[in-house]
């Protein structure tokens, strides 16, 4: 078992990472080998296997990093913020990984998918604020809907940069489907 802490760790484990997003952004998953991300990481084939089992593995440790932080940065966002503020820390905040989001955001050939993980997410956070109002359409709809617009505008901000207008607009529309298609239901 390796230390997590150790230095070595970190970076033999971030220049694999590095060197994977690097890769799929020249290569389709399929195309991608462990001898190429040995050769872009500049390690060893021994330490690549030290840490991961092979490039499935790797994608789907990248995938559920990203999503816990995507995850814990909501949470916290949505008990810290007004709507319009949670929309442009959350751009802002995610604009740091902005060229391994991206990669992983439009990675279409792979078994994982860090877009299917965010839409859920993004769901799941929508739900608990719909639970207080009661819908003339399905409720589902309207998760599917604002997580789709979400993750646009999101996708849309790492690749254009952060635009406040976004957030108001995303905000108009979530305000819009609330008050022309819900009431609030008495608890």
């Amino acid at each position: 078992m390796t230390n997590s802490n150790d230095l070595r760790v970190i970076k033999s484990k971030r220049a694999i990472e590095k060197s994977f997003i690097t890769l799929l952004t020249q290569k389709k998953f399929e195309q991608i080998t462990i001898k190429d991300i040995c050769q872009e990481a500049l390690i060893g084939r021994s330490t690549f296997y030290r840490y991961y089992e092979d490039k499935y593995l790797l994608l789907k440790d990248l995938i559920n990093q990203y999503s816990q932080k995507f995850k814990i940065l909501l949470t916290q966002r949505l008990t810290d913020s007004t709507q319009l503020e949670l929309l442009n820390q959350l751009y802002l905040a995610l604009y740091q990984d902005k060229e391994s989001l991206l990669c992983l955001l439009n990675l279409t050939d792979a078994p994982y998918s860090l877009t299917a993980n965010f839409t859920k997410i993004l769901e799941q956070q929508i739900e608990q604020h719909l639970d207080h109002y009661q819908f003339s359409i399905p409720k589902i709809f309207i998760q599917q809907l604002y997580a789709a617009n979400v993750l646009t505008a999101i996708k849309w901000s790492l690749t254009n940069g952060i635009a406040p207008q976004i957030s108001e607009m995303m905000n108009t529309i979530l305000e819009t489907l609330i008050t022309h298609y819900a009431t609030k239901v008495a608890k």
